[in-house]
């Protein structure tokens, strides 16, 4: 949680982060990563960012059992 929300300041176009963890007993999951960028390239810069690469290979991959994923704009 603290590796990935770190990454606002750090990396250019992301505007919001927060790491999900406490899922109501109605949930089918553990924990959702709702993130918001300043354009659909900043989401793909974002997703090879070093330090969220880092993030996510050493806090969240090992981890995760499956993963799902919506992008989107508005």
């Amino acid at each position: 949680k603290t590796a990935l929300e770190g990454l606002l300041g750090k990396i250019e176009g992301l505007e919001y982060i927060k790491l999900n963890i406490v899922p109501l007993p109605s949930s089918n999951c553990d924990m959702m990563l709702d993130s918001a960028f300043t354009s659909v390239d900043a989401l793909k810069a974002y997703q090879v960012h070093p330090d969220h690469v880092y993030a996510a290979d050493n806090f969240i991959r090992p981890f995760t059992k499956s993963r799902l994923c919506l992008d989107f704009e508005e």
